[in-house]
């Protein structure tokens, strides 16, 4: 199968055109121009490219289409284009030429703040379904990676003899991204998946101090003392933190530990036919 990876020299994207040549698969990237141009690579550019239009003639030759771009922190504009017109447009292009598409979304959008990141994936998930009705949108919760930067930032806070976290976190049921990965290519490739939304969720559900807290064990450090902020108190520093340049620790992470990011943990198994990786073991995983 070929495969268009729309994102796919990001995080997620990464690992699933990994998985994709593992198992066979033709990967074609698409990829920002910024990025240097290589073998099976287009350019896309999810700001600017909201018509189907535009993606028509780049489908003529794939199979199927995967996106896993998404972005968290930018202008309303730039949010409504990049997770919602843009992917829009795409499933517009994919339906018109009868390809399957998958889109990876975000868990419990039907109850997240209206924030401008949660309103435009949730405006994003409706209008993939009211232009491909056989999309198929995958809800990750937390995704540990040893190379995804929000990954990184909580293993550099696993080093630290005491963890500072806000009063008001909501739990999750972090995924291995090679669990992503291998989900999301067993469901474009199966028929009965068309039109399905699958919760993408770990094994247990825990707060995020318990996460923090396993990966130190893990690493082989002591539990840490926890220290709880409020949450008004931890927004003003965060945005003190973006305003100086942090990239990295913003306001939308507070949104995001406010935010819920469990699911329906049978459905992994349901299309996988085995259990997801367990916490305990994300670090032993393969890198």
């Amino acid at each position: 199968m070929k495969i268009l990876i729309v994102g796919g020299n990001g995080f997620i994207g990464r690992h699933i055109a990994r998985a994709a040549v593992k198992l066979g698969h033709h990967v074609v990237r698409a990829v920002r121009p910024s990025v240097m141009a290589a073998k099976d690579t287009i350019n896309c550019n999810m700001q600017r490219d909201i018509a189907a239009k535009t993606w028509l003639p780049r489908l003529a030759n794939i199979d199927s289409v995967i996106n896993c771009v998404g972005v968290l922190r930018a202008p309303k504009n730039v949010l409504q284009a990049v997770n919602c017109d843009a992917p829009a447009a795409l499933a517009t292009a994919c339906a018109e030429l009868k390809k399957p598409f998958l889109h990876i979304s975000a868990l419990g959008l039907n109850h997240a703040a209206n924030t401008p990141y949660f309103s435009s994936k949730r405006d994003g998930e409706n209008a993939i379904r009211a232009a491909h009705s056989g999309a198929i949108i995958v809800r990750p919760s937390v995704v540990f990676g040893h190379d995804s930067p929000a990954t990184q930032l909580l293993l550099m806070q696993s080093h630290l003899p005491v963890l500072c976290l806000p009063t008001d976190t909501k739990a999750i049921a972090p995924i291995h991204v090679d669990d992503l990965a291998a989900l999301c290519l067993s469901l474009i490739g199966t028929v009965r998946a068309l039109g399905c939304d699958v919760d993408a969720v770990g094994a247990e559900e825990c707060s995020i101090a318990s996460y923090v807290q396993a990966l130190r064990t893990a690493r082989g450090n002591p539990r840490a003392a926890l220290v709880r902020v409020p949450n008004r108190w931890m927004r003003m520093g965060l945005k003190c933190a973006a305003f100086c340049g942090a990239r990295r620790i913003t306001p939308e992470a507070l949104d995001l530990m406010e935010h819920a990011h469990t699911g329906d943990a049978r459905a992994f198994t349901r299309w996988m036919r085995r259990a997801p990786a367990a916490m305990a073991s994300f670090q032993t995983l393969a890198h």
